[in-house]
């Protein structure tokens, strides 16, 4: 069996958070493109029988000399790099989904539209207490391995070279020091920015590998939000810490699950302590599938190409990632010239309103702004570009070398290992003091990370012609039977968000390597209301959501009982007729259903903004509506 020791995050408290990013519409390289959560640890584990892999998302603002990064580790470390791209899309294809089936009913009918928010090893000693076991630089770091057995020695070591480590002291320290641990130092090399970190992997022997929760607690946010991932043979399960069941009736299906994690920290906090996970997956790791569209990167063809306008288009058509990583190469292998800064911007973006642009330089988002319209239309500053030169065969190794084979790699991570878990929990640092043991248990169920409720409005009176949406009555009927009420135009946020006595979970239980749970407790729910589900009575393509999209868009339809298991397919078509995504052909049971489609043809590639058709068969039933989708 495997057995999986984990604290959250292995980051001291040095290391701060930075903010969430939003959702743009963009086309080119300069801009967010998927919504993130940075306020949270994330953590990849690969167990390789007698050695674990762990890839480790690095989140920090500040200086980039002030950053550094201590572990401790049970052996001598394999140090390599991995990429932002890779929590991305794990963040994205597992995250949980609540999407609301809506039925027309009542005197409402079905007129007001659902609402979504959607290591090459040189010894050396610097004195007799540390031991310096290894130097080297690893992508945008600087690494060292020490060894010793005395816990001043090594943060005297750390602080005479420089590493800012705030509150870490030998109290922290010297558990792991008395275990026969080494300690990995990293800092960003004098020669690199913020924009280079990349999240670090590290492979080393160990039958329980873990990351020491007590390091965290020095300095961490009040309930950090902590997501691990891990791959094996069966489905992943907590062994030290409680499992909990969160009570979906608390969730705001209104408003996509908006409120999730706050249920989820209600719920855990409910647990021994806090110490406690939900599973939001566990299931095949074939989730990940064309996710890293590693199959289209040429960065030989790339290297051909002296045109940097061209080259930039090139690497777009490509899909490779448009994150801070590539940011940064462009700023060092095609700086931006300071006459396209000034006078550059002033002609292109404000058309020679110098009005316009001392004032955003006045607000202090001039700079940015410059350079998102440099780097994503760089034919329009062609008359600034009279001297400007970039090397094609340098930058196209570094992306080879920064973008290109982490993410390689990683895909073969997932084509090796077939199944995958990701728990969830948030701690607090007073919950701090036990690090979370995994193991897994072949005996439980696969858990999908998309939920489905049926929803309806009540509103009696209705008038037409004069709605007084305070007084309409949302109903959510769960897949229990339970029902929710709630007048989300006049109560404003969830119940979680009012002063209520609602549990957020509704099962706290023990999960062992083998059978069933362990009942632990067993809350009482919002509601005795039931309402049976009744199955569909026909087929049907509803309408997505959202729509128009980005990221990603829910495609719900419905299998009648009468058709029994039926043979279905979705499928994306461009206004041409030409199919360009295959979302779906199966053998689906009776009942609610959906597929998601986030933008990506067969190939895995990003399609070009514009309007596309949805296609559902099932037998002699044929449906299409419109989508747009907006990259």
């Amino acid at each position: 069996m495997l057995r999986l020791r984990l604290s959250h995050c292995a980051i001291l408290a040095i290391l701060a958070v930075i903010s969430p990013r939003l959702v743009e519409a963009c086309g080119g390289f300069f801009c967010s493109t998927q919504p993130m959560n940075q306020l949270s640890e994330r953590i990849l584990f690969v167990d390789r029988g007698d050695s674990v892999t762990t890839h480790v998302q690095i989140q920090y603002s500040g200086s980039a000399a002030d950053f550094a990064w201590i572990l401790p580790v049970p052996s001598v470390p394999q140090l390599a790099v991995s990429h932002n791209e890779v929590f991305q899309q794990l963040q994205f294809a597992t995250q949980p989904f609540f999407f609301l089936e809506w039925a027309a009913d009542g005197a409402c009918g079905d007129v007001f539209p659902p609402f979504f928010r959607t290591l090459e090893e040189d010894a050396a000693t610097t004195g007799a207490e540390v031991d310096v076991v290894a130097e080297q630089r690893v992508g945008p770091y600087d690494t060292v391995v020490l060894s010793s057995d005395d816990a001043d020695a090594i943060v005297t070591w750390l602080v005479d070279n420089g590493y800012q480590l705030g509150d870490l002291g030998r109290d922290l320290l010297q558990p792991y020091v008395d275990g026969g641990f080494f300690f990995i130092a990293l800092r960003l090399a004098p020669d690199r920015e913020l924009g280079d970190l990349q999240p670090i992997s590290l492979s080393y022997a160990a039958d329980t590998p873990g990351i020491p929760i007590q390091l965290t607690a020095v300095a961490t946010a009040p309930d950090l939000g902590v997501t691990a991932w891990i791959l094996s043979a069966a489905r992943a399960v907590p062994t030290n810490y409680l499992h909990v069941q969160i009570n979906e009736a608390l969730i705001d299906w209104f408003n996509g699950g908006f409120n999730y994690d706050d249920v989820v920290r209600a719920a855990v906090d409910a647990a021994s302590e806090g110490q406690a996970f939900v599973t939001d997956y566990a299931g095949p790791s074939k989730i990940m599938e064309g996710r890293f569209p590693t199959d289209s990167y040429d960065t030989s063809a790339l290297a051909r190409i002296d045109d940097a306008a061209r080259f930039l288009d090139a690497a777009l058509r490509q899909g490779l990632p448009r994150d801070a990583q590539m940011q940064a190469l462009l700023r060092r292998h095609m700086p931006m010239p300071e006459a396209a800064r000034s006078d550059g911007v002033l002609e292109v973006v404000f058309g020679g309103d110098r009005q316009a642009y001392e004032q955003a330089e006045t607000e202090g988002f001039l700079a940015s702004l410059a350079e998102r319209a440099f780097y994503n239309d760089l034919a329009a500053f062609r008359p600034w570009l009279t001297d400007w030169s970039f090397d094609p065969v340098a930058l196209a190794q570094d992306l080879e070398r920064v973008v290109v084979e982490p993410l390689r790699a990683t895909q073969r991570l997932f084509s090796t290992h077939p199944y995958l878990t990701r728990l969830y929990t948030t701690l607090s640092a007073e919950e701090m003091t036990v690090d979370p043991m995994f193991d897994v248990n072949p005996d439980l169920p696969d858990v999908s990370n998309q939920r489905t409720a049926l929803a309806h409005w009540e509103c009696e009176g209705f008038d037409p012609e004069n709605i007084d949406f305070t007084e309409l009555v949302l109903v959510v009927t769960l897949g229990d039977g339970r029902q929710v009420r709630s007048r989300p135009f006049a109560d404003g946020p969830w119940p979680l968000a009012r002063e209520t006595d609602i549990p957020a979970a509704s099962l706290v239980e023990r999960l062992n390597t083998s059978g069933p749970p362990v009942l632990v407790q067993r809350l009482t729910a919002i509601t005795d209301d039931t309402t049976p589900t009744s199955l569909p009575t026909e087929f049907g393509l509803h309408l997505n959501y959202p729509n128009p999209f980005n990221a990603a868009t829910v495609i719900p339809f419905t299998v009648p009982a009468a058709a029994g298991a039926a043979m279905v397919s979705v499928t994306i078509h461009d206004l041409l007729g030409q199919r360009v995504r295959t979302l779906l052909r199966a053998v689906r049971s009776p009942g609610r259903q959906q597929v998601i489609w986030d933008g990506r043809g067969d190939d895995g590639s990003n399609l070009a903004s514009g309007v596309y058709l949805i296609r559902l068969e099932a037998g002699t039933n044929r449906f299409s509506q419109k989508i747009l989708y907006i990259q």
